[in-house]
């Protein structure tokens, strides 16, 4: 037996009535945004556009006293074996007694189902019928899907009243929508890699956890880009709620997010968040809003941490335009080459800098850097690199920027980390500036330099920087982004390996895990990234670089000052909290330094952790 039933919705009107039936107003469209389906506990996103007599056209969010709504819940549609994510449209009744979605399913299902997947007949075909009666669940604009509307689907109708207040039912307009499905489960499993030795359960409690994802923003999650996603998979209405889950699951220290909408930022995330226990910093890109679903938003990097392990010393943004104008002028002989540089430059996309004291742990010698109450200091970084494939040249420029930037404003004492999408594999020209110091002559990246910003720039910095799954596993993750287009690592937690030991790193999910729906997103993984998890500590001692380094307190220079230079200055201010100075370590060399020496991260968290025996399995995602 066969079933139509939209994924979406569909709408309907009855026929015109007589004049002394006549509405005050006309229902001139109803639709779901997007052919969502229905989520329970979320509100069914319905616009209704209404007309008076008048011919004034406006869209009606429930104050309108001139039509009424009736929810209806219908009868029982089961999901497709083979994809629970999808409404069936076809039901065994011969052989298999089960539900497919299409007539592939349905022949994969009577050839090749072993007969103990079988389901039993039903005893009452009547009861499975569509046609069964459909009964009023609401009568009010708004409707938030309950547990009983599971595998069923809603119809809204939207009745015009007369002026006496009677139903003017030839006016009547319905919309019907697909079944409504269950919140996201709870989470998956992921296991933790740990970066050996052996364990010690001190430092359990001075371990803390980092989490970097790209969320995909609403903006760009459309059927154009991800055409073998599901709509209502794309839906923010669904997609929110997997994040969110994911986001508590791995009950991260910080959480560097890119992509995030202000609307979401300022609406979910924040709210939901705070709830446990986080606080969060926005920043959007440089970018004019874009106008979507009714309003004018934006897009950038938001960063969260828990504000009982850490407090907040201060903020910095770091707005790659800004900064470009201000190196191009000193490097561009010329107005002309200053302009195409400038226009080539101009992007939009931006970093986002915090500094964090650690509430719990404090520093225990005078040459770490510390807050105002003692604690261990670092800089969080969150970045966003522009996308563009072709234009590898902006995004060296971008990190070369950045790291420049870092090291001015905290020279270079600080432990940081460099969380975010950096666009760039790890074959690219910015990882190995990176992790190496400089880029070699003949990479792929320098080839293609048309307005000449490679040439102008010293690719050389002596910023120690390691990511957490290359020294934990010796390579980094097989895929961060996973689409049907491109399948590659994007997405790094940088860090200072001389300042911060990573213990474990969160494990991605495998190829086979990520193709269940072709690709990202989908129904159970929300965005087209795959979170980064990793978790460090500080260590107890410092690790020497230089012989010839100075002894005493190691301050931490002010982001608001600007300034990298301490000298012998006595004490600052740095977001109105009094900091330790000192003097800091001062760099020498030509900037490029030999990685094989960064052996010493491992060991020296080899000391202490056998995280093979404490952490074998972390919550993260969802089922």
């Amino acid at each position: 037996a066969g079933r139509s039933s939209s994924q979406g919705s569909s709408s309907s009107r009855s026929g015109s009535g007589s004049d002394e039936d006549e509405a005050c107003v006309t229902v001139m469209r109803a639709e779901l945004m997007r052919g969502h389906r229905p989520v329970v506990v979320s509100e069914v996103p319905v616009y209704v556009a209404l007309r008076d007599r008048d011919g004034r056209l406006f869209e009606d969010k429930g104050n309108c006293k001139h039509v009424r709504y009736r929810w209806m819940r219908g009868p029982v549609i089961k999901p497709c074996f083979f994809h629970p994510h999808k409404m069936s449209q076809i039901r065994d009744v011969a052989k298999t007694y089960l539900c497919y979605c299409s007539k592939e399913c349905f022949l994969r299902g009577w050839h090749n189902l072993p007969q103990h997947l079988w389901s039993a007949a039903s005893e009452d075909d009547a009861a499975d019928e569509p046609i069964a009666e459909w009964c009023e669940v609401a009568a009010t604009r708004h409707y938030c899907p309950s547990q009983q509307d599971i595998d069923r689907p809603l119809r809204m109708d939207i009745i015009p009243l007369t002026k006496d207040g009677r139903d003017a039912t030839p006016g009547m307009m319905s919309i019907t929508t697909g079944t409504v499905i269950p919140t996201p489960k709870e989470a998956r499993t992921r296991r933790m890699i740990s970066n050996g030795g052996t364990f010690n359960a001190e430092w359990l409690s001075k371990q803390f956890k980092v989490m970097n994802w790209n969320v995909l923003a609403d903006l760009y999650a459309t059927e154009s880009v991800y055409p073998y996603c599901e709509k209502w998979a794309l839906s923010w209405n669904w997609r929110k709620h997997l994040i969110l889950k994911e986001l508590k699951s791995m009950a991260a220290d910080i959480i560097t997010l890119q992509e995030v909408q202000k609307d979401a930022f300022d609406d979910w995330f924040r709210p939901q968040l705070a709830e446990a226990g986080y606080e969060g910093i926005y920043q959007p890109k440089k970018r004019e809003p874009i106008f979507h679903r009714g309003k004018y938003t934006t897009e950038g990097c938001a960063t969260f941490y828990k504000t009982t392990r850490f407090k907040r010393v201060d903020k910095q943004t770091y707005d790659y335009d800004k900064l470009s104008a201000a190196e191009v002028r000193q490097l561009f002989p010329d107005a002309q080459s200053e302009e195409k540089a400038l226009q080539r430059l101009s992007k939009g996309n931006v970093a986002l800098a915090i500094v964090l004291e650690d509430q719990h742990i404090k520093v225990s010698h005078g040459s770490q850097s510390c807050g105002p109450n003692g604690g261990h200091a670092i800089a969080v970084v969150n970045t966003h690199i522009l996308c563009d494939p072709g234009a590898a040249d902006v995004k060296l420029w971008q990190g070369h920027l950045l790291l420049q930037s870092i090291r001015q404003q905290t020279g270079g004492s600080m432990p940081l980390l460099i969380c975010g999408d950096f666009n760039s594999t790890p074959e690219s020209a910015v990882y190995e500036y990176f992790r190496r110091g400089n880029v070699r002559s003949d990479h792929e990246d320098l080839r293609k330099d048309p307005v000449g910003l490679v040439k102008q720039l010293t690719l050389r910095h002596n910023t120690l920087m390691a990511t957490a799954y290359e020294t934990c596993t010796g390579r980094e993750a097989s895929f961060t982004n996973y689409t049907e287009d491109f399948k590659g690592t994007l997405d790094y937690i940088w860090f200072s390996p001389d300042t911060l030991s990573v213990l474990a790193i969160s494990q991605v999910d495998d190829e086979s895990q990520l193709t269940q729906e072709t690709a990202l997103p989908s129904s159970t993984r929300p965005s087209d990234h795959v979170s980064l998890v990793a978790t460090f500590m500080f260590h107890d001692s410092p690790v020497e670089q230089e012989a010839g380094q100075q002894g005493g307190g190691r301050g931490l220079p002010s982001f608001l000052a600007g300034g990298g230079s301490q000298g012998g200055h006595g004490g600052y201010h740095m977001g109105g909290g009094h900091l330790a100075t000192g003097t800091p370590t001062s760099s020498s060399g030509d900037g490029i330094y030999n990685m094989s020496n960064m052996h010493y991260t491992r060991d020296y968290a080899a000391q202490y952790f056998d995280w093979n025996a404490a952490l074998s399995l972390e919550q993260t995602g969802n089922a």
